[in-house]
Order: C-alpha cells, then structure tokens, then sequence
C-alpha cells in the first residue's frame, strides 16, 4: 500500500474523512466491484491509469439538469461501486447515480471549491432553478493533499466564502426572527448561531494557512465543509445559520447574466454587499476575502460592473420573485450610492482592473467547478 493516511473516529460528526495522499491509486483496492467512475472530461485522462479492469464505465459530467440526469441513469452499465472524482457538480452527479441505483458511494474531492462532498443531497437544476435531490452517505470522503494542491489556487481558496457567509447569514435570521418573517420550520436557534460563528472565527485565524492550500488549510476549511453539511442535516435541513443573503445575490448574479461561476468568488461578493447592506463590519469581511486570495472584482469573473450592479439593484426583486428566505435584501435597497461605494473599496483593496487580469486558474488543470 502507498497510501498513508488518517480518518476521524467514526463517532465524529459528519461524513467519515480520511487526509493523506495518493489516495486515488488505492480506490480499486477498496470500492465494491465492478465500479463506476463519475468525473470531469479534463481530469479523467490524468487520473485514469490509477483504475483497474473493474471499471465498467466512466460518466463525464457535461450537466446537471435533474430530467438529463434521471434519463441517464437506466443507461448506465451495471456497476457495485461508484466513485465521484472531481468537484462540485461530479460529487454531485455521482451522489445522484448511488441514490437512484443504491449503490455504496466513495468520494474524492479534487478542490476545495464547495462543500459538496459533504452534503446528503444532490445540488442539480431544474426548469432553471437548483433543487436539492436524493440521499447519499459515503462510504468516505478521500482528501489527498497533493491532489488538491494540483487545482488551480483560486479554486481552494475560494471556498473559504462558504464559511465567511455565516456572518451575515446569521444576521439575517436574527433580522427575520425579529420582523416576525422567519421560517416556522426553523425558529431561530441561538446555539447553531454560535456554532457558525466558532467556525467561521477558526476559519478566520486560518486564513494564510488557507491562501497558502497547505495540509493544515486544507483541513481546517474541509473540517468547516464538513460541519456545514452535517449541522443543515441535523437542524432539519435548516440553512439558515449557514447561508443568506449572500447566496441569494449569487442567485440573482447567475440569473441576471445568465452565467455560472467559481461559487466562492460570487458568494464572497454577496457576503461583502450583504455585510454592507446590514453594516456588519464590511472592511473586515473585504479584508478576509483578500487575505484569503478571492479575488472579488466582477472582472475577475468574466463580467463587467454594469452587470454587477443591475444585479445588486434588483436583488430585492429578485429574492421576491424566486420565493427566497427573507434577509437584509427585502430590508434595505441597493441603492446607485451603495454600488458605488462597493466599487470604489473592492478597486482599492484588490486594485485596479489591467486586460491581462490575474491568472485566476493557473494550475495543471482547468475545469473542477
């Protein structure tokens, strides 16, 4: 065995996580065979002599539409194993396939973009709106260090922003508790408050650890991932501790522009518009963001400040017509002062936008997301 590595106690919250490296090579010795293999077209030609000849089939994500995906799965050769290899939307796809087949799941993050190797439910679209599906615990989430190392840097540090999100997240269920607006499935919970907010402070004394991806800012941000995922499951699929307004302007950016993106750069850009809307600390929570390395201009993203700020200006629109939970955003508008005050301190702190723009996915490879 090459493989050196630990896992948690098996009492430990949250899905059983094992560190080490060249972890991938030791899968065929472990996942029930014959097994299925669900990544991304660009990282399969450089991982795929690590599997043997109980491969049956490799399934490369090229969506995640929920009708595409059940259509799929008659399709899908016979298999005893699946793993998901890659980021968000393989882990997803392949929590899908286990679910609809009931087959044992084997899970390898390939970046720390997201939090989705430790969710039970399947983030996919459908008819233009993300839904969570299905249930899926795996057998083990694998996090080899070297192999997230090989992700372009911006892609693991962009991750952090779903943890700097608690803190205007929990602001917001305060704000909805107190207007009388809150959930009645989720009364606001002052015990899950202070637990996002000891996670989001370990993340915080982290943070260079993090920009750095070493083996210790790896677990420290994979330790949050995989708190999240086990404390929505716990509080009974209650997000509202984790998640607010900062996620609801990503959902007006993408609608807006019709674009997808890296998911920490518009979450932190919501997490930053958020803390300003409720004036909670906004310098702090743009210095986080760039000690951490997200970059978040607009340009940075593949768009332009016109369409930024269309989608700040209509988030309150926006929040309302796709029945999203009541935050600071159904509070206070976004009003042209506030996009341009918001401008003109991302433009400071992160600087002037050049055409050449930073090389915001070096690395060996390119597609994870």
């Amino acid at each position: 065995m090459n493989a050196v590595a630990t896992a948690p106690p098996a009492t430990d919250r949250g899905f059983r996580t094992v560190f080490g490296r060249e972890l991938v090579a030791e899968l065929p010795n472990i996942v029930h065979r014959p097994y299925l293999v669900v990544t991304m077209a660009d990282l399969w030609p450089w991982l795929e002599h690590n599997f043997d000849r109980h491969l049956v089939g490799v399934h490369e994500v090229a969506s995640i539409e929920l009708s595409e995906l059940d259509a799929r799965v008659n399709g899908l050769p016979e298999f005893a194993g699946i793993v998901g290899l890659g980021g968000g939307r393989a882990l997803d796809v392949a929590k899908f396939f286990a679910w609809r087949r009931g087959r044992p799941l084997f899970q390898v993050p390939t970046a720390m973009t997201t939090n989705a190797a430790f969710n039970h439910r399947c983030a996919l679209r459908h008819e233009g709106r993300e839904v969570g599906v299905g249930w899926a615990v795996p057998e083990a989430v694998y996090v080899d260090f070297d192999l997230i190392r090989t992700a372009p840097p911006l892609l693991n540090r962009s991750g952090v922003a779903d943890v700097l999100c608690h803190h205007t997240a929990t602001v917001d269920w305060k704000l909805a508790h107190d207007a009388g607006r809150e959930d009645r499935r989720w009364p606001y919970d002052e015990r899950l408050v202070a637990e996002a907010r000891d996670q989001l402070e370990a993340v915080v004394d982290g943070l260079d650890e993090i920009h750095d991806v070493s083996d210790a800012g790896i677990r420290l941000l994979v330790a949050a991932h995989r708190w999240a995922g086990a404390s929505f499951h716990e509080a009974g699929w209650n997000a509202c501790h984790l998640d607010g307004v900062d996620h609801a302007f990503q959902d007006a950016l993408e609608f807006h522009t019709g674009r997808h993106f890296i998911h920490g750069q518009a979450i932190g850009l919501g997490t930053y518009l958020g803390s300003v809307l409720q004036e909670n600390e906004p310098e702090r929570v743009l210095g986080w963001l760039h000690r951490a390395g997200v970059d978040i201009r607009p340009e940075a993203m593949g768009i332009d400040w016109e369409a930024t700020a269309t989608a700040m200006r209509r988030l309150a629109w926006y929040v309302r017509h796709a029945d999203l939970p009541y935050t600071i955003a159904d509070v206070r508008p976004v009003t042209d002062a506030i996009v341009d005050g918001i401008r003109d301190r991302i433009t400071a702190t992160f600087g002037a936008w050049t055409e050449e723009g930073p090389a915001t996915l070096t690395g060996p490879r390119g597609g994870f997301v």
